[in-house]
């Protein structure tokens, strides 16, 4: 029987199909999810997929940080965690600027959901995770090769009109940042805890097997040439294997860049990667004014703090 993972975004795509491939391994799985009816209904579904499965959800909007407080609070009385897999993103591909949204605390949507809200679980949870040697799981995507210009953060409080390709770049880069920085934190205090980074390539639900209760978020009946296209891919099951090696292999270690073995990184087995460039220390600036707004919008700071 494996240690308990927290996965958020667990109600529908790559998220859900973590938290079955975990539940398989035998882990107890906490899923975190906003819809309680979403989350009634993956849950559901698990234990159809996994008999026996060791299911329990708990509610968590990572946009509005009041509902984040409060998850804090429960998984901090619960049992230890092997592994929390920060998955949770407004998933956007669009090519046409549209107005913005933002969350509860007025932040833009996107971010604020891929990192703020992440951040603001992490951070808060830090102490219980330095002590049970927890491993925190960054879920990232190619999508952090798009260039953002100088000062991207800006836009976390004063969003315009973009494509939403743009601002789901920008909230994966965020998550890119964070996720290294804090691995190069936990390092430098000899922590259990760890921080490492994965994306799962380029995962769609035509390839996808089906799970009733699950919704697809894109389309599975698809034409001739976007057949074609797809080839280069994999489902959501096979993008989410990618993560939950990241927050399984043995041999992973504090600072560790996951992803698809295949041409591109668009699929294939877990493998080792570089750093992404964005997450060298030339970005280092970069890295700075994120957490800097991270932890001013947060009122939550990145650092030591006494274990409770």
């Amino acid at each position: 029987m494996g240690g308990r993972v927290l996965v958020t975004g667990a109600t529908g795509g790559i998220g859900y199909f973590v938290a079955e491939q975990l539940a398989a391994l035998g882990h107890p799985v906490v899923l975190a999810a906003r819809d309680p009816g979403r989350a009634a209904a993956a849950h559901a579904a698990l234990r159809r997929q996994v008999p026996g499965a060791d299911v329990t959800t708990i509610p968590l909007d990572l946009a509005d940080l009041r509902s984040v407080a409060s998850a804090v609070e429960r998984v901090a009385a619960g049992a230890p965690l092997e592994a929390l897999v920060a998955n949770a993103a407004l998933v956007s591909y669009g090519l046409r600027p549209v107005a913005p949204r933002r969350t509860v605390d007025g932040v833009e949507l996107h971010l604020g959901t891929a990192h703020l809200g992440h951040y603001a679980l992490v951070s808060r949870l830090l102490p219980w995770l330095e002590r049970w040697g927890t491993r925190v799981v960054h879920v990232g995507s190619l999508s952090h090769r798009i260039p953002l210009g100088p000062d991207p953060w800006t836009v976390a409080l004063r969003p315009r009109r973009e494509p939403t390709l743009v601002s789901y770049a920008r909230a994966k880069r965020a998550v890119t940042l964070f996720g290294m920085q804090l691995a190069r934190e936990l390092a430098a205090r000899g922590s259990a805890a760890t921080s490492v980074l994965a994306h799962p390539g380029t995962a769609v639900d035509a390839l996808t097997p089906a799970r009733d209760g699950i919704p697809a978020s894109q389309p599975t009946e698809i034409g001739p040439v976007s057949r074609t296209l797809v080839r280069a891919m994999h489902g959501k099951d096979g993008g989410a294997s990618v993560i939950v090696h990241a927050a399984t292999s043995p041999v992973g270690r504090s600072g560790d860049w996951w992803g698809p073995d295949g041409p591109g990184q668009l699929r294939g087995h877990a493998v080792r990667l570089r750093p992404p460039p964005a997450a060298t220390a030339r970005h280092g600036r970069s890295t700075a004014d994120l957490l800097r707004l991270s932890e001013e919008l947060t009122s939550t700071v990145l650092g030591p703090r006494p274990v409770p």
